[in-house]
């Protein structure tokens, strides 16, 4: 991920958490988390995080499912290094 992509994700989801200058971020091993945001973002953000190549895990990970869902705000916010 370049450094801008990954900033701009962070600067994109800081307004959406109560304490915008909180402990908000975790990593694990070339991973990177943003924690669950303390409100839902709205769907411009969504698709803004999407194509800076932020993703949710488990999101459409069930192949017999048939919703086809984009965002669930009660899962994290992750990224690849």
């Amino acid at each position: 991920m370049m450094l801008n992509d990954f900033i701009e994700g962070l600067k994109t989801l800081q307004p959406y958490y109560n304490d915008p200058n909180g402990y908000h971020i975790g990593a694990e091993h070339d991973q990177f988390y943003a924690y669950m945001t303390d409100r839902p973002l709205t769907p411009e953000d969504v698709q803004k995080m999407h194509s800076l190549g932020w993703f949710q895990l488990d999101i459409n990970d069930d192949e017999d499912s048939e919703d086809d869902v984009e965002y669930d705000p009660d899962l994290d916010w992750s990224t690849y290094t």
